[in-house]
């Protein structure tokens, strides 16, 4: 049994006025945001439709501020802070923020936002043209989840670059993030110095540098050396993108939101539906009366009918429906895959999401990821919760990067 999405999108980077693409090494250039479409458009043409898309988007117009924020939804955060952040307010421009952490006596966010619209329109015309953008997140989000392993402190710095454009996320031991975007000619020597001064006072903290190429990272060298600096890390743009970081979908870092259910057209739709249903209703009340007592006895003829032969279709499959129960809740055709399920989704708590659940003979591997900022103990309590001693399952949690886990195990013969 395997429990997973069948494929997974590609990851494609949209960095000031490139394209960049994972597992190629490439980039392709544009003037604006209708060249853009058109330049992915023709990087795909080949490819079936429609293609699947996970954005990574970071145009110039792009910002992200540390903000104090109460402890709330995105609409309690559009509530507090579309006054000093109009954008918010703007149904054209993309917005998201990080996960609201605890700040002192407050709670604090990175609030990511466009300055003028565009990412909206880009997923609109994209779709239209075959490919579907699913996701689109911020670059801060894309280099926090970037390193594979987390120092003790849980401080990290990632730190990308090209020729004129730099973005760093910085999650320093006490707590308080930012993103500095570093634009302009000056680009990589602003970043060297910034750099220089943060290795100089945290020799040993792990810094991870994403190089464009091998000429940006010639260039940043030549101002700042990584050479005797045992945390620090280099790997290149394209690596970077080919690396699966985790991206739950309900990650609140998500520039697209999900579509409501009730949105405003198709409410409008029902309230015409039922008006229209209500006039035919009133205009045809003495009609309906008088058809009723002949209606319903055809429809009781008709049902008793119905209900003789799904009663002998229910008792000549009895036997197969008692068998396949058997065989799910463990029976002598395999394990009790079925029960295993049912305590997966009764216990996992809200602060974990399961990317992936695989049983294979008499063996389980479930995957998942922790949101930042919960318990360390959550995984373990929620194992113990899944795999209690009189389980005919067990399960052990083995704790990955980024809040990434898997819990391997197998059922009691």
């Amino acid at each position: 049994m395997f429990i997973s999405r069948p494929s997974e999108p590609r990851t494609v980077l949209l960095w000031g006025d490139r394209w960049w693409f994972a597992g190629t090494g490439v980039s392709a250039e544009f003037a604006d945001l209708g060249g853009a479409v058109e330049v992915l458009v023709a990087h795909y043409a080949n490819e079936p439709k429609p293609v699947r898309i996970r954005l990574i988007f970071q145009p110039d117009a792009l910002e992200t501020e540390p903000v104090a924020c109460p402890q709330g939804d995105r609409a309690t955060l559009a509530a507090a802070l579309a006054g000093e952040f109009p954008s918010l307010c703007n149904p054209q421009c993309a917005w998201s923020h990080e996960h609201v952490l605890p700040m002192g006596g407050d709670f604090a966010t990175l609030l990511h936002f466009e300055t003028t619209p565009g990412l909206i329109t880009l997923a609109t015309e994209l779709s239209r043209r075959g490919l579907a953008v699913e996701s689109a997140w911020p670059m801060a989000t894309f280099l926090h989840a970037l390193p594979k392993e987390w120092s003790d402190s849980g401080a990290v710095t990632v730190v990308a670059v090209q020729a004129q454009r730099a973005v760093a996320y910085r999650h320093p031991a006490d707590g308080v993030r930012s993103v500095p975007v570093w634009l302009g000619e000056s680009a990589v020597a602003e970043v060297g110095e910034w750099l220089g001064e943060l290795l100089a006072q945290s020799p040993e903290e792990p810094v991870l540098l994403v190089f464009a190429d091998a000429e940006t990272a010639t260039a940043l060298g030549s101002f700042v050396s990584a050479e005797g600096y045992p945390g620090v890390e280099q790997i290149t743009l394209n690596e970077a993108l080919a690396r699966p970081g985790p991206f739950p979908r309900y990650h609140p870092a998500q520039l697209l939101p999900r579509t409501p259910l009730f949105t405003a057209q198709r409410l409008l739709i029902a309230a015409s539906i039922a008006f229209l249903l209500a006039g035919v209703w009133m205009g045809t009340g003495i009609v309906r009366t008088s058809l009723a007592e002949r209606a319903a006895t055809r429809d009781h003829q008709a049902r008793l009918t119905a209900l003789r032969t799904e009663v002998a279709q229910l008792r000549e499959n009895a036997a197969e429906i008692s068998a396949l129960r058997r065989s799910l809740e463990g029976g002598a055709a395999g394990p009790p895959c079925g029960g295993l399920l049912e305590a997966v989704a009764t216990t996992v708590p809200a602060s974990i999401t399961l990317t992936s659940l695989r049983i294979t003979g008499r063996t389980v591997a479930i995957e998942g990821w922790v949101a930042p900022g919960t318990a360390p103990t959550a995984v373990e309590d929620w194992r113990s919760r899944l795999a209690p001693a009189n389980a005919p399952w067990t399960v052990a949690a083995k704790a990955g990067a980024a809040g990434a886990f898997t819990l391997n195990g197998g059922f009691r013969l």
